[in-house]
């Protein structure tokens, strides 16, 4: 669902701009960046919601395949080798505004007068879901982050918050 609603905005917005208005080549891109803060701050959840990778990825599937396919490639492999989702997130958000930069660019309309609102957005994306992740890096940096086959571990500070509410309870 959230790749689907990613992928829909700047779609939609693409095919409306072609059939009817080509000077507004811009609304893809603000289409897809409303599309991840819908998702990241949604009424429904309280104005709290996920971290915007999934629909980000999404996004730039309509805007840009080859370049999102690559940095997906980058997020797939972050994760087997490193075995957290977390890592592989943010290096793929670091790829895709990397590639971009680098200038592999597919749209499907003139590259000429994109690229340059591409390059924001993907750069504008990846600062977003980076900053999203602040709470996964610091437990990166402590080695409490979890991972895939990894054992969990917990800091001195949430096994001391656990164990006083565990005897807490025990006490009443």
């Amino acid at each position: 669902m959230d790749l689907s609603k990613g992928f829909l905005a700047p779609f939609i917005a693409m095919k409306m701009v072609a059939a009817f208005e080509p000077s507004y080549d811009w609304l893809p891109l603000v289409a897809g960046l409303l599309a991840i803060l819908g998702h990241s701050f949604t009424c429904f959840a309280g104005f709290r919601g996920g971290k915007g990778v999934l629909t980000a990825l999404g996004v730039f599937l309509a805007l840009c395949p080859i370049t999102a396919l690559a940095s997906f490639g980058v997020w797939i492999l972050l994760i087997a080798l490193t075995k957290y989702v977390s890592v592989g997130s943010i290096g793929g958000c670091l790829a895709l505004a990397t590639f971009s930069t680098m200038g592999y660019f597919e749209l499907p309309f003139p590259p000429e007068k994109i690229s340059l609102g591409l390059l924001i957005t993907t750069i504008l994306v990846a600062v977003f879901v980076i900053y999203k992740h602040k709470a996964n890096i610091k437990r990166l940096m402590n080695g409490t982050e979890n991972g895939f086959g990894k054992k969990r571990k917990v800091s001195k500070e949430s096994f001391d918050a656990m164990t006083t509410k565990e005897n807490e309870s025990s006490e009443k």
